[in-house]
């Protein structure tokens, strides 16, 4: 095909494709920049090409990658008027054709990359001969901006969970060995990617499996959790299916009942697996979970439903819990959804000191609970789930504590 298609002068069969295997191939916009700008250039029949990534000042740009000769101004992106022609870019929120103040027109296609609204940088081209761009080109460079946008996003959104497994490092010298493991293979996925849309793919898979990973680093900590936190989530599901409003569909809700005891990370193993009461001291180190756990996800997107669970799960409904005290319906509704269905888990599982209750009389200890301890609302729908899924999912504590 011709300039106007897919292919790029020069490159047979490549263009688009040639440009997106960059990005798809493992590469993000630092270590592929270069072969990506090469590629794009080709698909628009441009001789420079720049891709100038957003700094803190979304309206000033970082030195990026640059391909091809510089014009005689200098090249693009290091010139007097880019910082002009790059805000203008990030204002039209489409393709922004430019050339130089005076003398034949140099055309150049400046055009905005963006995810969710959210200013990745620009990607910008220049031909050494006066050929303006056509409609075509205006569309290959979006396609092209968009998808370096997108590496962009994907590399700072690495960063940030490289940044808040750091700080749980910090907090723990078990949770650097699984960092440093996770890191490696999250790694693997990325090369192992073929296309865009797999690398993207991959990246929500690696989310959840990061999320799963962390709650059973917490699980590994706490010699009475086996299964409880497959448990709880299960029971707590088919609740929040029952109070309906759309609970149950909550972005992260799994996430967030598979996480509530994230902060336990913190907390000395010596005090969470004392066979015997603990002292004053020792409860007030067990109560900073929660706090301990908000702060390894602080800044971390989408995770509002999480940070409530894990924040507020040890709130009762008389106000006499921790760690703020809340009461009734000033409890986040998840979390008084999984101080239910935990206290029906501890119930019905065996433990050293006791046998495990029965159905009917967990839920019985439940009701009598009911408008002090547990949130009435949570109780009566626990009450309403199938009895059978509830012993299904109970029978799971035999198989794996």
């Amino acid at each position: 095909m011709t300039r106007e298609g897919w292919s790029g002068p020069g490159v047979p069969g490549e263009g688009l494709l040639g440009a997106f295997r960059v990005l798809a191939g493992g590469e993000d916009v630092e270590a592929g920049g270069g072969a990506f700008l090469e590629r794009a250039c080709a698909a628009l029949a441009a001789d420079e090409g720049a891709l100038l990534l957003a700094g803190v000042d979304p309206e000033d740009h970082l030195a990026g990658h640059h391909h091809g000769m510089p014009g005689s101004e200098g090249p693009l992106g290091g010139r007097e008027r880019d910082r002009r022609l790059y805000a203008a870019a990030l204002a039209s929120g489409r393709p922004h054709p430019a050339g130089p103040p005076a003398g034949p027109a140099t055309p150049e296609l400046w055009c905005a990359m963006a995810v969710e609204g959210r200013p990745a940088g620009v990607l910008a081209v220049r031909r050494d001969r006066p050929a303006p761009f056509r409609p075509a080109d205006h569309t290959v460079i979006e396609v092209l901006a968009s998808g370096a946008a997108v590496a962009a996003d994907r590399l700072r959104f690495l960063r940030l969970w490289s940044d808040k497994l750091d700080q749980a490092d910090a907090a723990h010298s078990q949770l650097l060995r699984y960092a440093d493991d996770l890191r490696t293979t999250y790694a693997s996925e990325r090369r192992q990617a073929e296309e865009l849309r797999r690398a993207l793919h991959d990246l929500e898979l690696s989310y959840t499996a990061t999320v799963r990973a962390l709650a059973t680093a917490v699980e590994a900590k706490d010699a009475y959790t086996g299964g409880h936190l497959a448990r709880v989530t299960e029971y707590g599901v088919r609740v929040c299916r029952v109070i309906g409003g759309g609970l149950a569909s909550t972005p992260g809700l799994e996430e967030a009942f598979l996480l509530h005891d994230l902060g336990k990370i913190g907390v000395p193993d010596a005090v969470l697996n004392k066979p015997g009461p603990l002292t004053d001291e020792e409860w007030v180190l067990m109560r900073e979970h929660p706090a301990i756990g908000v702060r390894i996800l602080e800044g971390v997107p989408h995770m509002d439903v999480v940070r409530q669970v894990v924040y507020s799960h040890h709130e009762r409904w008389d106000g006499t819990g921790y760690p703020e005290g809340l009461k009734a319906e000033g409890i986040p509704l998840a979390a008084r959804v999984f101080a239910t269905v935990d206290a029906f888990d501890a119930i019905t599982t065996d433990r050293p000191y006791r046998r495990a209750a029965t159905l009917d009389e967990a839920l019985a200890r439940l009701d009598e609970a009911a408008g002090t301890q547990f949130a009435p609302d949570a109780v009566d729908a626990l009450h309403q789930v199938d009895p059978d899924q509830l012993d299904a999912i109970r029978a799971t504590a035999a198989r794996r504590d």
